[in-house]
C-alpha cells in the first residue's frame, strides 16, 4: 500500500512538472507582459517591460513598442528621451534598415513600434519582430550583460531576409537623447553631408569630430550630419555622464548609398537629438541573415576628466574604456 502511494505521488509530481515546463515554453513565445520562466539572472520583468541590470546600469526594453530600448539609467540618472517626454513615437533607441530609400517615411510599423515576441536563448533576452510585408525583413534583438565590463551591455541585431528576392541592406541603430551635451567620434575621410536638411556645426580637433548642442544655433528646421568614421565608436556626454556605443568599423565602400556610418539628427522642435550608426551593406539572399553587434557603455565620468569640445582627456578615457 505504501509503495502504491509513493508511485501515485511520483506520477502526480512528474505530471505537474511536465505541465509547468509546457506552460513556461508557451509563455516564452508570447508578446510583452507574459510571465516568463528562467529569465537570465541579469533580467527582471516589470509589467510588460524587461529590466536588464549590470553594475550601476539599468537598460529597459519594451517588447510591445517595437522591442525598443525604452530607458537607460546609471543609478537614477536617465540618459534617453523616454516615452513620457513626448507624444510621438520618436523616443528611446530603435533599429531600422538602411538605406532609408527602400521604405521612405514613416518608419516601418512591424519593425519600429509593433509588438515583438519574447524568448530566452543562450542566456540572452531575445525579442523577435513579425515579418514586414513590404520589405520582407524580420528583426531579432538579443540582449546580454557584458562579460568583460561592468556598466556595459551587448546587443546583437539580426536582420533576416524573408522575401523571395535578394536584398542589399545595412543595420541602423538610432538612439534619442536630450538636446544638450556633446557628441564626438573619430573623424573619417569623407566630407560631412546633410542631405535635404540643414547642416550641423561640427568642430574637428586632432583626429576627432565634435558636436556641441547649442539651441541658439539650431534653426526652426531639422538638422542632419552624415559621414564616415574610424575605430568604430560614437560617444555622448551630458551632465557628467557618458554613453559610448561600440561597433565594427565600416569600410567606406560598404556604407549604404546616401547614408553615413555615423549620423546625427536633431528635430525642428528641439525635442531630441539622435545618435545614429550603421553597419556595412550586406547582400542577403532569400532566407539569409546578417548579425551586427553593438556594445553600450554607460559611465559616470570621474571628476578629474575635462568635459569640453576638444578634450584629449575625454577621448583617451573613451578609448581606454572600449579597449576591454
Amino acid at each position: 500500500m505504501v509503495k502504491t502511494c509513493k508511485i501515485a505521488v511520483f506520477i502526480a509530481i512528474a505530471t505537474l512538472a511536465a505541465s509547468l515546463v509546457v506552460a513556461c515554453s508557451k509563455s516564452d513565445q508570447r508578446t510583452s507582459g507574459a510571465a516568463m520562466c528562467h529569465l537570465p539572472l541579469f533580467v527582471q520583468q516589470q509589467g510588460d517591460k524587461y529590466l536588464i541590470k549590470q553594475g550601476e546600469l539599468t537598460m529597459e526594453v519594451h517588447p510591445a513598442m517595437g522591442g525598443r530600448i525604452s530607458s537607460v539609467k546609471h543609478g537614477r540618472h536617465e540618459l534617453l528621451i523616454t516615452q513620457e517626454r513626448t507624444s510621438s513615437m520618436l523616443w528611446g533607441s530603435v533599429l531600422w534598415s538602411s538605406p532609408q530609400s527602400e521604405w521612405g517615411w514613416p518608419p516601418v510599423k512591424a519593425l519600429d513600434h509593433e509588438p515583438y515576441r519574447v524568448s530566452v536563448e543562450d542566456n540572452q533576452l531575445v525579442l523577435t519582430s513579425e515579418i514586414d510585408p513590404k520589405t520582407g525583413y524580420q528583426f531579432v534583438k538579443s540582449h546580454r550583460a557584458s562579460s568583460t565590463q561592468s556598466d556595459a551591455f551587448v546587443i546583437t541585431y539580426t536582420i533576416y531576409n524573408r522575401s523571395d528576392a535578394a536584398k542589399a541592406v545595412a543595420p541602423w541603430e538610432l538612439t534619442r537623447v536630450p538636446t544638450s551635451g556633446i557628441v564626438f567620434f573619430p573623424t573619417g575621410e569623407r566630407e560631412h553631408e546633410s542631405g535635404i536638411f540643414y547642416p550641423m556645426e561640427i568642430q574637428k580637433t586632432g583626429d576627432v569630430s565634435w558636436f556641441l548642442y547649442d539651441e541658439k544655433k539650431i534653426r526652426d528646421d531639422h538638422h542632419k550630419l552624415m559621414t564616415d568614421s574610424r575605430e568604430g565608436w560614437l560617444a555622448y556626454t551630458d551632465n557628467g555622464y557618458l554613453l559610448v556605443k561600440k561597433f565594427a568599423d565600416v569600410p567606406a565602400e560598404l556604407i549604404a548609398p546616401n547614408e553615413g556610418e555615423v549620423e546625427l539628427f536633431t528635430d525642428a522642435l528641439k525635442t531630441y537629438l539622435e545618435l545614429q550608426q550603421q553597419g556595412g551593406m550586406t547582400m542577403l539572399e532569400p532566407g539569409e541573415r546578417l548579425d551586427w553587434e553593438v556594445t553600450w557603455y554607460v559611465k559616470k565620468l570621474p571628476d578629474d576628466i575635462s568635459v569640453s569640445v576638444g578634450s584629449d582627456e575625454l577621448v583617451n578615457y573613451v578609448r581606454y574604456l572600449i579597449s576591454d
